[in-house]
């Protein structure tokens, strides 16, 4: 037969909605969970939040230049298309280096730290209203010292945090020598002691070293670009001022010590020349003296004139060996200075050699005898560095020697040639007087020395010009700048990790419990494991008000309609066996059975109730002033001269009676006395007397005889209970209905609370058409029930 199909309501659902809506309820059933961890989580925010240090970044920048030396015009257009020659790793490593932080340290007086103590925390401070210095030299102090100071009216109370002792001073003098104690301590420039009276204070001094250190790792230096000569060094700090005054300091001791190293080349040049004068001096004065002593000896008062053109040619040959004898002299003077030291030291530079060769490889090794000097003060002497600067120098020291050897094996190789040159020019002073070529070879010699002379002291005033117009190779392109945003704590972030924690913490929680949970609270529960069984019928939660009383007598009233579904139709006119049973005991068999046979007899069926559990009887308890000793069954199946119509009960004077017949006295073998043939009659008796017989069963897990008499059942209903029954216990109930030792089974799921296994407010009307509204329950009900 054809149905029309209703084009505005599919009754279908998708299963994976329904699934996700049935997870979601059931998370959403604990909201008071959630919303507690998330106050608590932002609670404990704000109150982090609150007493947290709030940290900024200062950061400056600045621009490395090469040396003004360097700078000098040339036409080698090699350099205008190669990136700057600034090595920035070692710059870099200098900026870092504790050698310069240990500088600061001193100048802004870092290692005495102040914290101001506060009913809750200790903060530091960067402004306290006095100044504890250190009374000995700050380099010799070891271990940290420890002081709490207090200011009163009178003046302060000192407490040693480390020897336990304490002292007081009277009076805010400045500069107060505290008595067996290394410190004095004065009023802040410009603070009002008196307006921090009872306040106190934690006074740490540090270790300069120790200090330095910190200070060296907290730098952060890096460069903007990977061909950039700007370098970015940035501090991180609770107090920007003070991080702003750490990094200004650091770049001006950065730039004091380049100007150092640049004026201590200059000064090696000037000490070397001052030195040179001594010897220059002597030999000059002994030249006059034998000019003077030979012209008096020789009675020679003046040189007559030579022929012209002999004179000027004679004069030429002369001023090229002069040269050429100048040169070899300053090299010689060159050799001598770096054979002669012991250690690696500065050597003059350009002192007047006339090889560009031998004056850059002075020039590199003083550069490389610099940066060993620093790199020696804060680096192991097994530091690869160093090792490799050690090895420069040994190389650019023999590399120095070897050209200057070269280089005056050259200048002899010329000299005789000059000379040879020059003793051909002589042939033609033949005549001149041999007194007169003494003299001018006395004279030749003392030009000589009158011109190195002149020399040395001309290179002397460019090095006194060079150390008084050094500048740092570096321009500061901006001062330390501190960020108006903290880096941390990084309050919005850390809001939304505390939302977030808050919202993931119970719900794990939940997740583990719900994974854990082995027990079955909905129909949804039991049909993901046996699908192929009916659920007939969702008993919910019985409750003492008139409402819950309605919708538990309509769930039976639907159970029973269920029930006929499922059992098979006979032409015959006699009663339908139904079997009431489940798994374990506790799960309300015995209350389905009883309000079952409720629902029928309210459907004007002739119904009985029999109680087969002898073990463990319960169906008593629905009657008044009726013992589980009563008799029963069981005395009907022992003792043949019982009728079981003499042993029936009513279940009262109500408008729908039916019958009751007990289980009778505990046997002590109900297996083998539900084998008794006389059960078997007794089940055909029963079933012409009545339309519908109900047996309130064992339960099948803990005894068979359930399963030994479930073949008079035409209907077995198998009770489930949420929150008590194991899903364990669904799988086993499925393999006794697949292996059919129990036929047309269908399940009762009974105890359900729908606002709680659904999530979504369903009263029990609307599930079964009835319309009215449970009682809610509250969350903490739920949360009892659950567990």
């Amino acid at each position: 037969m054809h149905t029309d199909k209703n084009e505005y309501f599919d009754p279908i659902e998708d299963e994976n909605s329904v699934q996700l809506k049935q997870m979601l309820s059931k998370y959403l059933g604990y909201w008071p969970w959630f919303l507690i961890t998330i106050i608590i989580a932002l609670f404990a925010v704000f109150t982090y939040l609150r007493y947290a240090d709030v940290v900024y970044k200062s950061e400056a920048k600045v621009k490395l230049l090469l040396d003004k030396e360097s700078s000098n015009f040339t036409l080698d257009v090699t350099k205008l298309f190669n990136k700057s020659n600034i090595n920035l790793e070692n710059e870099i490593a200098l900026f870092k280096s504790v050698h310069l932080s240990e500088q600061v340290v001193k100048n802004l007086k870092l290692n005495v730290e102040y914290y101001y103590n506060s009913t809750v925390r200790s903060k530091q401070i960067y402004n306290a209203p006095f100044v504890v210095s250190y009374d000995n030299n700050i380099t010799n102090l070891k271990d940290a010292l420890q002081y709490t100071i207090k200011v009163t009216p009178t003046g302060y109370n000192i407490l040693d945090v480390l020897s336990g002792q304490k002292f007081e001073i009277t009076g805010y003098t400045s500069n107060q020598k505290i008595a067996h104690l290394p410190i004095s301590i004065k009023p802040a420039l410009g603070a009002n002691i008196t307006k921090n009276i009872d306040k106190s204070y934690n006074v740490v001094l540090k270790p300069l070293n120790k200090t330095a250190l910190e200070l060296s790792n907290a730098f952060e230096v890096d460069a903007e670009g990977k061909d950039s000569d700007i370098l970015s060094i940035s501090l991180e700090g609770t107090n920007g001022p003070q991080s702003e005054a750490i990094i200004n300091n650091l770049i001006h001791v950065f730039e004091a010590d380049g100007i150092t190293d640049k004026q201590e080349v200059s000064r090696r040049t000037i000490n070397f020349v001052d030195d040179r004068f001594v010897y220059l001096r002597k030999e000059l004065d002994s030249i006059e003296s034998s000019k003077k002593e030979y012209k008096r000896s020789n009675n020679l008062s003046f040189i007559q004139e030579d022929a012209g053109s002999s004179i000027l040619q004679k004069t030429a040959k002369e001023q090229a060996s002069f040269d050429i004898e100048s040169q070899l002299l300053l090299a010689d003077l060159l050799r001598k200075s770096i054979e002669s030291q012991k250690a690696f030291e500065l050597l003059p530079a350009d002192i007047g050699i006339q090889n560009p060769t031998i004056n850059q490889l002075v020039a590199d090794y003083n550069t490389a005898v610099l940066s060993y000097q620093k790199l020696q003060t804060s680096a192991g002497t097994n530091n690869p560095s160093l090792q490799l600067l050690v090895s420069t120098l040994v190389s650019l020291k023999s590399n120095i020697i070897n050209s200057v050897k070269g280089f005056k094996q050259q200048l002899q190789t010329t000299l005789v040639q000059s000379e040879s040159a020059q003793k051909a020019a002589d042939g033609s002073f033949a005549s001149i007087p041999e007194k007169e070529k003494v003299l001018r070879s006395i004279e030749r010699q003392q030009n000589l020395k009158e011109s190195l002379y002149l020399l040395l002291l001309q290179k002397r005033e460019e090095a006194s010009i060079n150390l008084a117009v050094t500048v740092a190779n570096t321009k500061i392109i901006d001062y330390a700048i501190t960020d108006i945003y903290p880096v941390s704590p990084q309050r919005s972030k850390i809001v939304l990790i505390a939302l977030f924690l808050g919202m993931v913490f119970p719900f794990t929680i939940l997740f583990i419990i719900f994974k854990l949970d082995n027990k079955i609270y909905s129909a949804a529960d039991v049909e993901n494991i046996a699908a192929n069984i009916p659920v007939l019928v969702e008993l919910p939660t019985l409750k003492e008000d008139k409402d819950s009383q309605v919708q538990n007598t309509e769930a039976f009233r639907t159970l029973a309609n269920n029930t006929n579904f499922i059992t098979p139709y006979t032409e015959d006119k006699k009663g339908r066996v139904i079997f009431v049973t489940s798994s374990i005991k506790g799960e309300g068999k015995t209350f389905v059975s009883y309000n079952l046979a409720t629902a029928y007899s309210q459907l004007d069926k002739k119904v009985i109730i029999i109680g087969v559990d002898f073990r463990n009887p319960q169906l008593h308890r629905n009657l008044e002033d009726v013992s589980k000793d009563s008799q029963g069954l069981s005395n009907y199946l022992h003792d043949n001269t019982i009728q079981w119509k003499d042993l029936l009960r009513s279940n009262g004077e109500g408008e729908f009676p039916f019958d009751l017949l007990l289980s009778g006295i505990i046997p002590p073998n109900p297996t083998l006395l539900l084998s008794n043939p006389r059960f078997a009659t007794f089940i055909e008796e029963v079933k012409a007397a009545y339309d519908i017989v109900i047996f309130d069963t064992p339960p099948t897990l803990l005894v068979s005889d359930t399963l030994m008499i479930s073949k008079y059942a035409e209907t077995t209903l198998f009770v489930l209970r949420s929150g008590v029954t194991e899903k364990t216990l669904i799988s086993y109930s499925k393999k006794l209905f697949k292996d059919k030792k129990i036929i047309n089974m269908g399940y009762v799921l009974n105890d359900i609370d729908f606002s709680s296994s659904y999530g979504y407010g369903y009263n029990y009307g609307y599930g079964y058409g009835y319309g009215r509204e449970t009682e809610k329950k509250s969350w903490f009900q739920k949360w009892k029930k659950n567990k």
